[in-house]
This record gives structure tokens, C-alpha cells and sequence, in this order.
């Protein structure tokens, strides 16, 4: 599966509303949107309220030629293994104003000044193996820095996508789909509610303060080629945001360690995995859809001691041999977060892969079992020397 050209957003919006979308909206041409997408982006710190409508910022703009189109200095990007949720595609961009730069970190998430956006679109084709016919977005979620931190901020597409209005009581759709296999596939979609968004951003900093923090805009999972288009063409992302001046402090890019890249994972299964890579693959799987709440410094890490980040090298605490602290049903009656070479007696294989209410890791964002996850986590686990931990 795989997200739409860098000409973004264009297709999305032009097509579902030219043909209708998955949630049965009616055919229509398409349409202009009632709001004025003129001039530069606009972000307003100072406001008591975010604006109600996703355009009021100006992060795309009208081309009437192509459509919608992301603004200036709203620079696309992807991430080598991303967060799965319930298989729905994303677009992802960021903001920083001008005259200002986000500042490299080698390991945590890059420090953005006041007045960036994350931006991420979330949009669903009609069938996966035409995944650029007919998308309809759902929702657009804003991650803004405020003067006193990030702010998380969710927007619902209305159903002829001509915008997003702010929806911070979130809620959960049904939405219907022809996944790469062939197989109707029906997501209980969630669209979180703004204080839900904290469960997997908020961290204890070294002061036992909670901080809101950004999962994806590392360095690891950053460094890879983007096909941007036009004349900018394909570019290693980290390299273009120093170009721009977005990014100050970083080292040549093939000086950063990648993370592992999951596209051919997705495309071919593990099947198609060298075995010496299966591990690396599995732990970046982990860091990305696990490690924002299992790690050192938030809150289900400090009481489950399970640490699923990229660099964490204590087998005890990634669960090899570990028992749980207080999973309750969500052990699934197993005993050991990892039992080396046995997949199907580990309870961190059955988090991951089971679709049980109550007992499905992440708690939040999934619905559906990601197959291609769970294959790698088994082969993962199932390459481990066994070790039955009985008398651990």
C-alpha cells in the first residue's frame, strides 16, 4: 500500500469529489472551496482558540490547474517505517516559519519553533489495489507549537471535501474497503478526541514533568528519498529541509543510520526478508508503532518496564523471559512478553496481532490486524535460540 504522488493532496480531493467517496457521498464535479487559499500560511499562537476551519491556516492552496497543493514552505515527507492505522494511507508535511529552523537531534524528535505544524492527512481508497483512484479523506490532524508546547489539533473532512472543520470530541466511523489482497476489509475507524492524542505524545521529562513530544520527525525516520516532483525531484528528505533552511545542524544524511524501510515488507511479506534483517526490521517496527509509550520515560514504560525503543539493548526489559506487570486480559492467558523461538506463546505477539477488544496493542488507532506486522514480529520471534523461560 502506498501513499499518493507528492502532487499530494491533489488527487485525493479532485477525484472523490468528482466521483464520490466511501462513505457514500453522491457524484459531483469538483469543486472549489468556499474559503480563500490565498497568499502565505497562517498560524496565530496568540489566538484563545484554533481557527474552526483547516483552511483558515492556508497550508494548501488553489491551483485551479491541479487543484489543491500544499503551500509554501509546507514541505511533504514520509517516514521509512510508519505508525499502522487500520491500513489507512497518510500524508504527511511540515511547516516551519520563515527565518526560523527546526535543530537536528541524533536520537529524539527534532526541537520545531514556536508557529511549526506537523500536518497529517488521513485518506482511505475505494480498493487498495487502485489505491490512487478515488480516496476519500477523512481527517486531518494538526500537531502546532504553541509558546508553552505542542498542541494537538483534529480536523474532519466534510463529506464533498472542500475542507475540515475542527473536531476536537473526535468519533468512530465505520469505513469499507477493498484491501491489496482482494478482501472487503470494514475499519471501526477512530478519529481520536483531542485529549486522546496525548496517550501516545506525552512524556516524563528528566524534571517528572508531562510534555506533549512528536513521535516521527526523527532522524532515522526521516533519512530516505522523497520524489517531491517538479523540478525538485527525488531527494533525500533530510538533505532538502537543510536546503531550505528548515533544518539546521544536521550531518550529511548518509552519515545517519536509516531506519529499517518497511515498503518492501509491505509489498512482498517478510517471505522476501534477508534473515540477518529480520530483526532490525522487527525492533524499527516496534520503535515506531510501540516505543511513544513503551520507553523509559512515559507512563506505560515506567509500569510495565517493557522498553520497545530502537535502543534499548536490555533483553529483560524488550520482554524476553518478562513477565507482565499488569496486562490482566490482555496476556491472553499466556505468561511471558517474549518466549524466545515460540511466537504463539508470547504475549507481545498476541497484543500485536489479535483484534480482541481490550487485549489489541496499540490500545488506540487499530482495528484490523496489520498482517504484514504480525508476520514479522512471529519471524522475529521465531528466530530467536528458544528459550521456554520456565525457570525464569
Amino acid at each position: 500500500m502506498r501513499c499518493l504522488s507528492p502532487a499530494l493532496i491533489v488527487a485525493a480531493l479532485m477525484s472523490s469529489a468528482a466521483c464520490g467517496g466511501n462513505d457514500g457521498t453522491p457524484d459531483s464535479p469538483p469543486i472549489m472551496p468556499d474559503a480563500d487559499l490565498g497568499g502565505p500560511v497562517v498560524v496565530d499562537v496568540t489566538a484563545s482558540q484554533p481557527p474552526l476551519m483547516l483552511s483558515s491556516y492556508r497550508l494548501f492552496r488553489w491551483d485551479p490547474d491541479v487543484g489543491f497543493a500544499f503551500n509554501d514552505r509546507v514541505v511533504p515527507y514520509d517516514l521509512n517505517t510508519a505508525l499502522f492505522s487500520d491500513y489507512a494511507l497518510k500524508q504527511r508535511a511540515i511547516y516551519v516559519p520563515p527565518g526560523t529552523s527546526a535543530t537536528y537531534d541524533a536520537n529524539e524528535s527534532f526541537e520545531l519553533p514556536v508557529g511549526s505544524v506537523l500536518v497529517k492527512n488521513f485518506y482511505f481508497p475505494l480498493d487498495f489495489r487502485s489505491p490512487d483512484k478515488f480516496p476519500k479523506l477523512i481527517e486531518t490532524r494538526l500537531m502546532v507549537r504553541y509558546p508553552d508546547g505542542w498542541h494537538p489539533l483534529p480536523y474532519t473532512w466534510d463529506a464533498f471535501q472542500k475542507d475540515a472543520v475542527f473536531n476536537p470530541s473526535g468519533e468512530v466511523r465505520p469505513i469499507s474497503f477493498i484491501d491489496a489482497a482482494g478482501a472487503m476489509q470494514t475499519s471501526t475507524y477512530l478519529i481520536p478526541q483531542r485529549n486522546q492524542c496525548e496517550a501516545c505524545h506525552v512524556k516524563q521529562t528528566n524534571t517528572s514533568q508531562m510534555t506533549m513530544t512528536l513521535v516521527g520527525v526523527k532522524a532515522r525516520h526521516l533519512n530516505r528519498i522523497y520524489d517531491y516532483g517538479g523540478s525538485t525531484g527525488k531527494k533525500n528528505q533530510l538533505d532538502h529541509l537543510t536546503e531550505l533552511g528548515m533544518l539546521s545542524g544536521a550531518p550529511a544524511s548518509a552519515q545517519i543510520t536509516p531506519a529499517y524501510d518497511f515498503r518492501p515488507i509491505e509489498a512482498n511479506g517478510v517471505a522476501a526478508l534477508p534473515p540477518a534483517e529480520i530483526e532490525t526490521a522487527a525492533r524499527a517496527y516496534l520503535d515506531i508503532n510501540c516505543a511513544h509509550c513503551h520507553n523509559p520515560l512515559a507512563i506505560q514504560g515506567d509500569t510495565t518496564q517493557l522498553f520497545l525503543n530502537h535502543d534499548n539493548t536490555d533483553p529483560g526489559h524488550l520482554g524476553v523471559c518478562k513477565r507482565p506487570g499488569s496486562a490482566g486480559m490482555g496476556t491472553g492467558g499466556f505468561t511471558f512478553d517474549i518466549v524466545p523461538g515460540n511466537p504463539e506463546m508470547s504475549i507481545l505477539y498476541f497484543r500485536a496481532h489479535t483484534t480482541m477488544v481490550g487485549s489489541m496493542m496499540p490500545l488506540l488507532g487499530r482495528s484490523l490486524r496489520h498482517e504484514r506486522g504480525g508476520e514479522l514480529l512471529h519471524a522475529w520471534i521465531a528466530g530467536m535460540p528458544a528459550n521456554p523461560c520456565a525457570t525464569q
